[in-house]
């Protein structure tokens, strides 16, 4: 179980548990928590960050993965025209977004109107321009080594403690030469 010295309750220890007994296998979660996470039918719907859910047919523009298999890791670039790419994780978001030339063809980043990932603990979409990112931990997403998003420093530090995070970056931080080192599994320090 994840301890704090804070007496400050954070999504990290509220969430952390039972995320980790799911993951593991311990089927920790009951049905009637299982019930609580929003199942999308239609494209339209939208979390309640602003940014639609992924149809079962999206598929990522950078990798060709289905984002809608893996809730916990979905991350959304949502442009002013209503148009919506969705990533398997927030690595390939990124890698999206530093070359727009090759993975949105015509399209411009001034076109965006909102960018979000999954926060790790709460598994809900918060503004990715705002998050942190730890690398190096212990935590492997669908696509191998990835960026994990938190909402804030407390939940982040949290994370890299019980994860043996090696470095946390905010959102104008990440280059491509970090995410091209993570596909490989190594960690740019500085």
């Amino acid at each position: 179980m994840c301890s704090s010295k804070s007496s400050r309750p954070s999504r990290a220890n509220l969430c952390s548990l039972h995320r980790r007994q799911f993951l593991s296998g311990g089927l920790a979660l009951s049905v009637a928590s299982l019930a609580l996470v929003p199942v999308a039918t239609q494209a339209s719907e939208k979390t309640p960050f602003g940014t639609p859910y992924p149809h079962e047919s999206d598929s990522c523009p950078v990798c060709g993965m289905f984002p809608e298999r893996y809730p916990d890791w979905i991350a959304t670039v949502l442009y002013k025209d209503g148009h919506a790419d969705h990533f398997d994780g927030a690595k390939d978001m990124f890698k999206y977004l530093l070359d727009m030339k090759k993975f949105a063809s015509g399209r411009k980043r001034e076109d965006i109107s909102l960018i979000g990932v999954t926060d790790y603990y709460a598994t809900e979409r918060i503004d990715a321009t705002k998050a942190l990112y730890v690398i190096g931990s212990d935590v492997l997403g669908p696509m191998g080594h990835d960026l994990i998003p938190h909402p804030d420093t407390y939940d982040a530090k949290e994370f890299m403690k019980d994860h043996y995070g090696k470095r946390l970056l905010t959102f104008d931080e990440v280059t491509m030469k970090i995410l091209l080192g993570l596909d490989k599994g190594e960690f740019i320090l500085s």
